[in-house]
């Protein structure tokens, strides 16, 4: 048996890694319930912090069984980030790993606001995330989490607004799909705690 362990023995994985490597560790949720309806409500993170601060207020949610689009009337800043080349978008999607704010989680609950955007992209298959802020639009593809193509233009518009396409990589959540049972009671779960908001759902599944 061996007794010491060495540098050799010990694997170091980054955040993207670990998440495809064991994505029941992050999405337990997903396999409790058989579905992958809660990374919906997850993916509205940011939009539930703008809701908070009065900034959102419309959100449609398209879905089938295996992938969904959300676009909501706010935008995310496309300037860089202190001492880094990266956007603020870019941050969202690729290092927010999870969501830690207390005042959102009392008002939202914490079941619907756990993971960052950044799990979400490291678990899908394909994710394009396109938003207007500051007359500038953004449109950034990712694989696997891993950011593939970016465009950033300037774009006249006296409105801001997102849109996030993802699919869910099936390798990692084989056999689960998306239910129209299961999305719908969850955003009228939602409706109850944001009145306000204006929430629209498209189902495609059929």
């Amino acid at each position: 048996m061996k007794e010491k362990y060495t540098a050799d023995d010990i694997k170091s994985l980054d955040g993207g890694s670990h998440v495809r490597m064991r994505p029941e560790m992050y999405f337990e949720k997903c396999y409790t319930e058989q579905s992958l309806n809660s990374i919906v409500f997850e993916v509205l993170c940011h939009a539930f912090d703008e809701y908070l601060d009065g900034n959102c207020t419309e959100i449609k949610l398209s879905f089938s069984n295996d992938s969904f689009i959300v676009e909501y009337n706010t935008g995310i800043s496309l300037k860089n980030s202190k001492n880094e080349d990266t956007t603020y978008a870019e941050i969202i999607m690729t290092k927010i790993m999870a969501c830690s704010n207390l005042k959102k989680h009392l008002a939202v609950g914490e079941e619907f606001c756990n993971l960052g955007l950044a799990t979400i992209n490291f678990a899908s298959e394909y994710c394009e995330l396109t938003t207007v802020s500051e007359n500038k639009k953004g449109i950034f593809q990712f694989k696997k989490g891993v950011l593939k193509t970016k465009k950033i233009e300037l774009f006249e518009s006296e409105t801001t607004w997102t849109k996030i396409h993802i699919k869910p990589d099936p390798s990692l959540f084989k056999g689960l799909h998306f239910t129209s049972d299961g999305i719908h009671s969850k955003a009228e779960e939602i409706k109850t705690k944001m009145d306000k908001l204006d929430f629209l759902i498209e189902d495609i599944t059929k």
